[in-house]
């Protein structure tokens, strides 16, 4: 295993990203989930759950917990698999620079990487959308 970090530059300050990252209803759009499913318990030691649908009609049911959270800085969650992120935050005027951290086999780093950019062009369409 081996720390790996994914760096990106949102076009929106921190606020509103922390917004996107920990609201329901924006969480529910770049999950994505089913409407009405997420329910997000963001404080240290909470705790998130929310269905997906599968290309096939199948619901699947998601959870995961809060391991650090500092907000609009830093948010330590786990992941399906019970793996864990760190999402930190940093104010670059009125842009975000937006860092994933991962402790993943070095195998992995292309497909980690290619899973954080489909979310983060996820996040940023909800961005877009709230203006």
């Amino acid at each position: 295993m081996g720390e790996f970090t994914v760096t990106r530059t949102l076009a929106a300050p921190c606020e509103r990203v922390w917004q996107v990252l920990t609201q329901a209803p924006h969480f529910e759009r770049w999950l994505p989930a089913k409407p009405g499913t997420a329910v997000l318990d963001v404080r240290t030691g909470g705790s998130w759950q929310a269905t997906v649908v599968s290309e096939g009609g199948e619901e699947i049911p998601l959870t995961g917990r809060y391991d650090e959270v500092r907000a609009a800085e830093r948010l330590v969650m786990t992941v399906p698999g019970d793996a864990v992120t760190e999402i930190t935050l940093a104010a670059a005027g009125d842009t975000t620079e937006i860092a994933y951290t991962f402790d993943v086999p070095e195998d992995m780093h292309g497909m980690v990487e290619a899973s954080v950019d489909t979310v983060l062009g996820k996040v940023s369409q909800v961005l877009d959308e709230l203006g």
